[in-house]
């Protein structure tokens, strides 16, 4: 162990001095690369943890390296536990990796190093520099008792865990081997310098100083737990004008501290801290209801990412990402690794390509249209329509109601303008008629469609990029030309006839008492607007009369000679009118 220390205050001060590990790169700078190579995030499923591979060329001359490991296990929903404790080992045998350039580790909890049992007992695997945290790491615990933890009885304490003495018994084995290329620096970074990875950059935003408050104790949740997950190392990485935010389980008071700092948080990939947890809730009250936003909502508003990545298991037992998360997410498109397995995102200093294990790059949740006009990955889209109220578009799973009724052919043209990193390939829209399910119905390709008399229900818009594929749903329609039929003025005395407007009308029925009138009529695919009525007397011309808005009426007024006009109007603005046969009421 002496060796060990030795050699760890050693490194520490090769890099102090010389500065040849560590480089400076200004945190919004973009990189300038070579066109011919690509830069990959591996974002692999390794449960309910963490574990990414950076990956930079192809083929015998790509460099790697690793942010996090990956755990021993966890366990899902079902009280099964899955054995997840090699899969960056496998993941890194199977894509021919021997040789880690670096290797971060955020933070010291077991589902962020408990993968490198495995990654350091392979000697056919070398790593040149660890970064991590102080290995002596220390932090605020109080009670393990979560309704007993406050900031009074919190004390500095050593962060002993079994896997963590586990990972530094492995690592100082290593470094006792003969074999100098075994041997591996383990660096704690200065924040704000940066390492290479070929020609793309990682910028270390910690560790910062050990002055994290104890608590916020909202909701009980293990403070001593989030207390380790504030020292998490957040990186941001630029290769050419792409970047990607890289979190660990970074909390609020980690990503204030970072801000604080000045460093620079926008990234148009976000790798969501902490496998989807909402972690401390903080209660705002907008608009006369209680929300509740989730802790990370201060760093997902400043990152302005299109693209995030929740690194979760399937049906874990946390049952992560949990709603607030997501809502707060709703901006960007969602991918996670407990349905979608691993995701590669991959740049070529221009543009971003996802591609997902399971299905493709079609998002886990897609995002909402911003502001209506735009969505994750467009800068702007643009609905053009000869309808009689604007068309706005709408988040994919909205339950908006029907809002455009009209009497002409409806034609539609789409248009969008992609963000600068990504490429429209296609635009893609299809009509899901009104009581039929959207999934039946496949896409088609296009930018124009028209709806024709007869059509109601909504229209649904895909863009398909290379990043992802965004979708919406434009507000429900109905095409009706048709006026309604089978118009009926009923009534409780016989001998009153429901009639044309333009027959000639005889007053000869005498009814006793009243008379009550009920209006009825089938009104087509478009449905009912209104009934109005109007009462016009013997000799009177029905135009100089107003229409009253009522589905039934009962007239009693005595000898005078009347007939009932009624108009039947659809939701398209289809009006057909009838009359009744004259009558008059008598004692």
């Amino acid at each position: 162990m002496k060796y060990f220390t030795k050699k760890i205050i050693a490194v520490l001060l090769t890099v102090m001095l010389t500065g040849i590990t560590v480089l400076h790169v200004s945190g919004d700078q973009t990189i300038k690369v070579n066109a011919a190579q690509t830069f990959k995030v591996h974002f692999i499923d390794v449960g309910a943890a963490d574990g990414a591979l950076l990956q930079y060329g192809e083929g015998e001359n790509a460099k790697y390296a690793l942010i996090d490991s990956g755990a021993y296990s966890y366990e899902t929903t079902d009280h099964d536990t899955i054995d997840v404790s090699d899969r960056v080992h496998q993941y890194l045998l199977d894509h021919g990796v021997k040789h880690l350039e670096f290797v971060v580790l955020t933070h010291p909890h077991g589902d962020h190093i408990g993968g490198m049992k495995k990654i350091l007992e392979d000697k056919n695997i070398t790593i040149d520099t660890i970064y991590g945290n102080p290995l002596e790491f220390e932090y605020l615990e109080s009670s393990e008792d979560k309704e007993k933890q406050t900031e009074e009885t919190a004390r500095w304490t050593a962060f002993d865990t079994q896997t963590y003495q586990t990972f530094k018994k492995k690592l100082e084995k290593r470094n006792s081997y003969k074999d100098a290329s075994l041997h591996i620096q383990y660096v704690v970074p200065q924040a704000g310098t940066s390492v290479k990875l070929g020609e793309a950059v990682m910028t270390f935003y910690g560790p910062l100083d050990n002055t994290y408050r104890y608590g916020r104790a909202q909701d009980a949740p293990n403070l001593n737990t989030r207390q380790v997950n504030k020292y998490s190392i957040v990186t941001r990485i630029v290769y050419g004008s792409n970047s990607f935010l890289m979190t660990g389980d970074a909390q609020q008071e980690t990503i204030k501290k970072i801000v604080a700092r000045g460093y620079d948080l926008s990234a148009q990939v976000l790798k969501q801290p902490h496998h989807g947890y909402q972690d401390v809730r903080l209660q705002d009250k907008p608009k006369g209801r209680y929300v509740y936003d989730s802790d990370h909502k201060y760093l997902i508003d400043r990152t302005g990412a299109s693209i995030a990545i929740i690194s979760n298991g399937y049906k874990n037992v946390n049952q992560t990402p949990e709603s607030n998360v997501l809502r707060d997410l709703s901006g960007m498109d969602v991918y996670q690794t407990s349905d979608k397995g691993t995701i590669v995102v991959s740049s070529d200093g221009k543009n971003l390509s996802v591609s997902a294990q399971k299905g493709g790059n079609v998002p886990s949740h897609a995002g909402y249209v911003v502001k209506q006009k735009r969505t994750p990955l467009m800068q702007k889209v643009t609905v053009q329509a000869n309808t009689k109220k604007k068309m706005t578009p709408l988040r994919s799973d909205a339950s908006a109601a029907y809002q455009h009724y009209e009497r002409k052919n409806i034609k539609i043209r789409i248009s969008a303008q992609a963000k600068s990193f990504t490429n429209l390939k296609q635009i893609q829209y299809k009509f899901v008629k009104k009581g039929t399910s959207k999934g039946s119905v496949p896409y088609k390709t296009g930018t124009t469609l028209t709806l024709r008399d007869g059509m109601i229900g909504r229209v649904y818009v895909r863009f398909v990029t290379d990043a992802g594929i965004d979708e919406m749903q434009l507000s429900g329609i109905a095409v009706d030309k048709k006026a309604p039929t089978k118009t009926k003025i009923k009534v409780n005395r016989s001998g009153i006839k429901t009639l044309k407007t333009s027959t000639k009308t005889s007053y000869n029925k005498k009814i006793k008492k009243s008379a009550k009138f009920v209006f009825s009529a089938s009104y087509g695919i478009s449905g009912k607007s209104k009934t109005q009525y109007k009462i016009v007397p013997k000799g009177k011309k029905a135009s100089k009369y107003r229409w009253k808005t009522a589905n039934k009426i009962t007239y009693k007024k005595k000898n005078k000679k009347v007939s009932i006009y009624a108009r039947f109007i659809d939701k398209c603005g289809n009006i057909t009118q009838r009359k009744s046969s004259g009558f008059y009421i008598t004692k």
